[in-house]
């Protein structure tokens, strides 16, 4: 909804920071109702139990941590419903002069999937998501087997959504000051070292956390920049094609993210069995702290730099942004002429013969 919301930049920029916001601060709840509901009475699982081999679960426990299964989705489900109301309720879609075409879905798709600067910026999206989804997915067993850490993986859970949540504010302040681009690179390549620095971090919980705060700090970056970088995406397919195709823009921006997602745990599913993993045993072999050491760090990083250079290559700086920003301006105050004039509003038509390398040469003219 972000494109229909408003068709001020600044506001969907926004917009887009306070979704983001609270797109954090839901993670955040959901690892509190985990930690208030479910961890005071989860007991399936253990591996051992006050010396022995093996525990023996009594019904009793099995019925207190259903229960607290229970009551802890109940919170989800109705913190679920009480935001999608406010969203129907609360927000209102703003109408534009440039309306989408109905050309038929597979002639948008290929319109949108040929856009060079959507491409750009989709496959830099898709391989840093790739290392945070690497990284994210072994977080735990990293904590666990490389750093004999894993009492404390829930207190590094909270320190990292905090942090990203406390440092959204100062990236937007950056991305206004410097430019989205410039913000966004920077925020990639302050993620490379912390990700170099789990080769050699020990198991000392002191060392970790600031750490894990420079880590939440960088990962707010791959929260906001990119999902605040599409509108202005869309803006210049509009100003190229004088069409609109938002639904297609960012239902395969999702795409693009689950799939990073996907591939992200088929990698990890390679690495640890060939480092010698053995799913639900509680004592593994030094090979497999060794192994995630290795899965956590080239890996990602070289998706990383992957994603520097797709990004370095995307055209829309911030020069070109206000260009855009200012065509569009013109676009809807000729069409709300139009619409005010006397004439069929048939007979108003955007002009369609600007190609995007037309654009191209434009905005860097100016």
């Amino acid at each position: 909804m972000t494109m229909y919301i408003s068709k001020d930049q600044r506001q969907r920029d926004s917009a887009t920071a306070y979704r983001m916001v609270f797109e954090a601060l839901g993670v955040l709840m959901a690892a509190t109702v985990q930690g208030v509901f479910v961890n005071s009475t989860r007991v399936a699982g253990d591996c051992a139990k006050n010396g022995e081999e093996s525990s023996t679960v009594a019904p009793e426990q099995l019925d207190d941590e259903k229960r607290s299964y229970l009551e802890g989705s109940i919170v989800v489900i109705a913190t679920c419903v009480f935001c999608s109301v406010v969203c129907v309720l609360g927000t209102k879609e703003c109408d534009d002069v440039i309306e989408g075409h109905s050309d038929g879905f597979l002639t948008g798709l290929r319109a949108v999937l040929t856009f060079p600067p959507y491409v750009r910026l989709s496959v830099c999206f898709l391989f840093l998501s790739l290392a945070i989804a690497i990284v994210q997915g072994n977080l735990a067993l990293f904590c666990t087997h490389s750093l004999d850490l894993g009492d404390d993986f829930s207190l590094f859970i909270i320190i990292l959504l905090v942090s990203s949540i406390a440092s959204m504010p100062i990236w937007q302040f950056i991305l206004k000051k410097f430019g989205k681009k410039s913000a966004f690179a920077a925020g990639m390549i302050i993620f490379i070292p912390i990700l170099v620095s789990q080769l050699y971090v020990e198991d000392n919980v002191y060392v970790y956390i600031p750490i894990l705060i420079l880590a939440g700090f960088s990962i707010a970056v791959a929260l906001l920049l990119p999902w605040s970088m599409l509108p202005d995406v869309i803006d210049e397919f509009m100003i190229s094609t004088g069409e609109r195709k938002d639904a297609i823009f960012y239902s395969f921006y999702v795409f693009f993210n689950k799939l990073a997602a996907g591939l992200g745990l088929g990698i990890s599913q390679v690495a640890l069995q060939l480092g010698g993993y053995v799913s639900g045993a509680c004592d593994q072999s030094k090979d497999v702290g060794l192994a995630l050491r290795l899965l956590v760090v080239p890996g990602p990083v070289i998706f990383v730099l992957v994603a520097l250079l797709l990004l370095w290559a995307y055209p829309i700086n911030e020069v070109r942004r206000v260009y855009n920003m200012e065509r569009l301006e013109k676009i809807r105050e000729e069409g709300e002429q139009k619409q005010d004039s006397p004439l069929p509003p048939d007979e108003y038509t955007i002009d369609q013969s600007l190609s995007y390398e037309s654009v191209m040469v434009t905005s860097t003219e100016i």
